[in-house]
């Protein structure tokens, strides 16, 4: 089948590795131009780019792939199929249209769960404990199309989004070549996704990677899991002596089975309720978790340990935010 690929992110590339190695013509690769990273501010090279030049593929790269030029692309290859994941912009009914069978993509999700741009980020942050992958016919709304496949795994309470992500890119390979191998001896059994467990999955801002500690410690936990590599979790800790505030980088976090004397454990979410034993106990909306690691600004993460040995936190500090910070 003459294929032409779409993608930018990481989460295509296994699929386009067992695309390139199959017996299908893979016509041409569509990726986004090099841009300037909203978060490091510097120009960011996309993992596809930089597989396309291991493989000696010479991307074509449109700045906007619905407008004329991304037509003219389409025109000249007319594929049979467009296979697009993790590409960074949604696709005209125009520009599917020039494919003899559409398109079809890869999500991160279970759909209909988890329908837009962060799908991992977000279902982890929901407490999802089973994750996975769906391969759909594209659909002119985003995530909607019909499901030729999915499959499902359980991750490790450890596991962060970034080997989340690897592992579900991996899982989709085998449904990915299957719809594609459906599609071409016409035996495809589409299934509709059920409107009434349709949810989104928005794109992450760096505001999402403030701590609540009124939230259960589960939360926050799975927080600092689905915030990795960005915008990481972070508060300020506020000093009970009245020294200014210091914003922090923290986690991983683990659950703390600490005996508190009275006094402290009535303290409210954000207390800092031990520091002994090189362990840094906080409370939350229910239960204490431990910070495992520390950042701070402009600094290597370190253990609570280390950090407690050159800073004076102490019992009855805080963690919140301070608001008239940026």
């Amino acid at each position: 089948m003459k294929i032409l690929i779409m993608g930018t992110g990481g989460f295509i590339l296994p699929s386009l590795d067992a695309l390139l190695h199959s017996d299908h013509d893979i016509c041409a690769l569509i990726t986004m131009p090099l841009r300037v990273d909203e978060h490091s501010k510097r120009v960011s090279i996309p993992p596809v780019h930089l597989a396309a030049r291991r493989y000696g593929i010479l991307p074509y790269v449109p700045e906007d792939v619905n407008s004329e030029e991304g037509l003219e692309i389409l025109d000249f290859f007319r594929p049979d199929l467009i296979f697009i994941c993790d590409y960074g912009k949604i696709l005209s009914s125009e520009l599917v249209q020039f494919a003899k069978y559409g398109g079809i993509n890869l999500h991160g999700s279970i759909l209909p769960k988890y329908r837009g741009a962060a799908p991992i980020n977000r279902a982890l942050l929901a407490g999802e404990e089973v994750l996975g992958v769906s391969v759909i016919q594209l659909d002119p709304k985003v995530d909607a199309g019909p499901i030729l496949g999915a499959d499902s795994w359980n991750p490790s309470v450890q596991d962060t989004a970034v080997e989340i992500e690897q592992h579900l890119s991996e899982l989709g390979v085998p449904l990915v070549l299957k719809a594609i191998d459906d599609i071409e001896k016409n035996n495809i059994v589409p299934l509709e996704q059920d409107p009434a467990l349709v949810c989104g999955a928005p794109r992450l801002k760096k505001a999402d990677g403030w701590i609540d500690w009124t939230k259960p410690s589960r939360y926050i936990i799975n927080q600092y899991r689905a915030l990795q590599p960005w915008p990481k979790v972070f508060s300020d800790w506020i000093p009970a002596s009245g020294k200014p505030p210091k914003r922090l980088i923290l986690g991983p976090f683990a659950e703390s089975d600490i005996d508190l004397p009275a006094h402290l454990s009535n303290l409210p979410p954000g207390s800092v309720l031990s520091t002994s034993d090189g362990q840094i106990i906080v409370q939350t909306g229910d239960y204490p978790v431990e910070i495992l690691m520390v950042q701070s600004s402009g600094k290597n993460r370190i253990t609570a340990g280390a950090f407690l040995r050159g800073n004076p936190l102490r019992v009855g500090d805080r963690f919140g935010r301070v608001e008239s910070r940026p």
